[in-house]
């Protein structure tokens, strides 16, 4: 099974937030690698999802892709040598390709990207996604909750949720 990560690639400026942040996405990092899943991320430089993904490879994790838009230059942008590429084309291709090489998809907090990932989950090889709350600032609007598979969770119950995917 392959758990598509998603979450900001943005960077966190303040410091106490960004260290709050670092910690929960160390712990996430930690359980799935323990899972033994393997993950999908498009992590650019110097962001959180980079981060995670260096964080799972420390903790031993199975294994990672990475999803590139290799035809608009996805080396400028993102860490490339995180894991094995899955070139999607180009960056308009990256939501619906992103749902087809998952299995299903934790979210880390929201961006722009994610809402088009969350968007393609019910098209594309459809999927639950699961949003740990503490990485949030509110649930999604209702309407879009009642029309794709949302499921929010604590991170305190991540583990669990991984044990009964087996």
């Amino acid at each position: 099974m392959r758990i598509g990560i998603i979450g900001p690639n943005t960077r966190i400026e303040k410091e106490v937030l960004k260290e709050k942040v670092k910690e929960k996405l160390t712990e996430i990092a930690q359980v799935i690698a323990k899972s033994n899943f393997e993950i999908l991320l498009t992590p650019d430089k110097n962001s959180l999802l980079e981060f995670f993904g260096e964080k799972y490879h420390e903790f031993k994790g199975k294994k990672i892709s990475i999803l590139a838009p290799m035809k608009d230059d996805a080396e400028k942008y993102l860490n490339l040598e995180l894991g094995q590429i899955i070139d999607c084309g180009t960056w308009n291709q990256q939501p619906s390709r992103f749902n087809e090489e998952c299995d299903i998809m934790i979210c880390v907090g929201y961006g722009g990207m994610v809402m088009a990932e969350i968007g393609f989950s019910k098209y594309y090889n459809p999927k639950k996604v699961y949003i740990v709350k503490e990485l949030i600032s509110e649930r999604l609007p209702e309407e879009i909750n009642q029309s794709l598979s949302i499921v929010y969770i604590n991170l305190k119950d991540l583990s669990k949720l991984l044990d009964s995917l087996v």
